[in-house]
């Protein structure tokens, strides 16, 4: 068993929401993408995956925000909500990352209503990988939406990979919970083990991290489990 703690340089994706039902709420999903990176440092690095009826790589990895702000700037709200399609292609992008610790942040108001990638395939592609999720999302379902899968698996992927899920019912929460999530990007504790018996390879092993009394307070990010290679 180890344990130790490390501050380390992070690479980051962001992955976007341009559907139109985001048409009301751009501004401030704006401000949270930019409050999330104000903590970016000079060994960092970010690239942008926007959605809507197809999902894109809009930008590179870059080492400051610039790139993606400008992007983010200039994009228009239209069209549907392919969430599932643009994860995917955020969790392929990572594989050009310099750095160990890698971080995605989603930002959604809707359900996945038009993606090619089903939900099981992308549960499959996210347990294959290291990468932590962290998801925002904007919970104003009104008469008629109708989505499926979205803001259940979007919590369920922040849980499996240790990040933090917040659904809020007003977009104006939005950049003061991307300020608090980009604080602690660089800060992370390592727990090591050696599991017994030794897994076979391709299986999905269940881990569950505890602190001994710990109080009410405190909430642990842990991943819940790993493919084994």
């Amino acid at each position: 068993m180890s344990f130790s703690h490390e501050n380390a340089s992070v690479s980051i994706g962001i992955v976007f929401d341009l559907s139109g039902s985001m048409t009301n709420k751009i501004a401030k999903a704006r401000s949270a993408v930019r409050e999330f990176l104000r903590y970016i440092e000079v060994q960092d690095e970010v690239f942008l995956v926007t959605f809507s009826d197809r999902a894109q790589q809009r930008t590179e990895f870059a080492s400051d925000d610039t790139a993606v702000l400008n992007e983010l700037l200039f994009a228009q709200p239209n069209g549907n909500t392919a969430l599932f399609d643009a994860v995917a292609i955020a969790v392929r992008a990572m594989r050009k990352a310099r750095n160990d610790r890698r971080v995605l942040l989603v930002v959604s108001d809707g359900e996945d209503n038009h993606s090619r990638f089903s939900e099981r395939e992308l549960r499959r592609v996210v347990e294959e990988t290291e990468i932590q999720i962290h998801a925002l999302g904007i919970h104003d379902r009104g008469p008629g939406m109708r989505h499926t899968g979205g803001p259940q698996i979007l919590e369920d992927l922040a849980k499996m990979t240790g990040g933090e899920h917040h659904m809020v019912g007003d977009a104006g929460e939005l950049p003061g919970l991307a300020a608090k999530m980009g604080l602690s990007l660089h800060d992370r504790y390592l727990l090591g083990y050696r599991p017994t018996p030794p897994a076979v390879g391709g299986k999905w092993r269940r881990i569950r991290v505890k602190l001994p009394a710990a109080p009410l307070s405190y909430q642990i990010y842990a991943r819940t489990g790993y493919r084994v290679p």
